[in-house]
This record gives structure tokens, sequence and C-alpha cells, in this order.
């Protein structure tokens, strides 16, 4: 798998930060939270924007000295994201209209990276040096059919945190490999599923519990007109 990307560089103080950014931003895809429960994000997005976000994760697994920033917050989707019952499997819906969006960065944990200097290391970032990171196909492991909070938060912690218009996401190697698939699922299954389902939207959910906090959860849709009006649930 190839994916072109930027490579960055920024001080601050005595330390120095490494900034990779998909060339280019990948289109056709919108970050954001929901304005009604700030512990839920939702991800909408075409199956191209899913195959290079997916990559992304799985070059963030091989990259644990660098941050992987994909900027989102000025992208905008035609039509608000909608929450739906049948969507979560679950008897109560918030019906959120998803209306802060962010941009995503993915780091490991032992960055010990403070979210509280994001800011500032984006501000200071060079023009950068265009890339191509070359990845090996068997990185991306099979979708599972078992539940990610079930399969894997026992094993590897996930830590959320927003700063700078930015949903930052900590995390490890294991963890984002798998969590890749999430996005590759709907690269490859996402295109056709209207066919066979035409009353349901193609979507994933990345769910997982914080101490202290509400469970926090990302809803990703598939959008194949990238318009909204092809999501009936």
């Amino acid at each position: 798998m190839r994916l072109p990307i930027t490579v960055h560089r920024a001080r601050l103080g005595k330390h120095s930060y490494r900034v990779i950014r998909p060339r280019p931003t990948p289109p056709n895809v919108v970050l954001s939270q929901c304005s009604t429960a700030a512990s839920e994000y939702d991800i909408r997005l075409d199956a191209r924007a899913a195959h290079r976000i997916g990559v992304a994760w799985l070059l963030a697994a091989r990259s644990p000295r660098s941050l992987v920033h994909i900027p989102l917050r000025n992208s905008r989707s035609p039509a608000s994201a909608r929450c739906e019952p049948e969507c979560f499997r679950r008897e109560e819906c918030p019906h959120s209209t998803a209306e802060r969006p962010l941009d995503l960065l993915l780091l490991h944990h032992s960055l010990r990276f403070r979210p509280s200097r994001w800011k500032e290391v984006r501000s200071r970032l060079d023009d950068g040096r265009p890339e191509t990171a070359e990845l090996p196909a068997g990185d991306a492991p099979e979708f599972g059919s078992e539940p990610f909070e079930f399969h894997w938060i026992k094993r590897y912690s996930l830590r959320q945190h927003v700063h700078a218009e930015t949903l930052l996401l900590t995390g490890n190697a294991p963890l984002f490999r798998e969590l890749s698939t999430y996005f590759l699922d709907i690269a490859e299954n996402g295109p056709g599923s209207h066919s066979w389902n035409p009353r349901k939207h193609y979507c994933n959910e990345i769910r997982w519990p914080e101490i202290g906090r509400y469970d926090q959860e990302i809803h990703i849709v598939y959008d194949e007109r990238w318009s909204g009006t092809d999501i009936k649930c």
C-alpha cells in the first residue's frame, strides 16, 4: 500500500516534533463532534477517503515517534449526520446533529505528548517535504466480527482529547492497526451496500470507555454521493 504524505517538522523549546499528513488531504470527508453529546463524534466519508484514512491509521501504527495529522476542520458536509436507533442498536438515540468540525491527530502513548501543546506545534510547522510511505499489505488485519469494545479495549487503552479544533487519539501500534479496519471495511464494502440494504446506511462504530467520563464513540458513516440523501435509516 502506498500513501503520498508530507512530512513537517516543528520545534517547541527543546523539543522537536515530526508531523505526517496525507497528501493531499482526503476529499469528501468530515469529522464532527455532536452538538448534543460531547463524547460522540461522527465521520462521514466516501470510499476513497475511507481507504486513505485507513492507511493513515496503519502509518500511525508504524510511526511511534511521529504525529499523524489529518486536517479536516475546514471540510463541510452538505448534510449533517444524524444518529438513528438502528445504527446504534439501542432503544434511545440523541438524534444529534454534528456541528463542530474537527481535525484528527493520531499519536502514541510513548510520546507523552500534552494535548495543550498541539496548537503551538501546529502553528510552527514548516512547509514540509513530500514523500511516499510504503506499507506492506499484511499490515492490515482482517476485519473481525467481534465488537471492538469487547475484543480490544481490555488489552489496549485509547485516550481522546479535543484541543485546538482537533480530536487527538492516543494509543499504540496494535490498537491503530486494528482500528484501521473500521475504515478499510467501509472502503471495501460501503460501495454497493445500498443495493442490498436500501433502508439502512453502511457504518461502523468505535466505542470505548474512559475513567470519569461517559463512554466515547465514533460513528463512521459511508456516504456514496456525498449529499446525505442516500442515508436512509
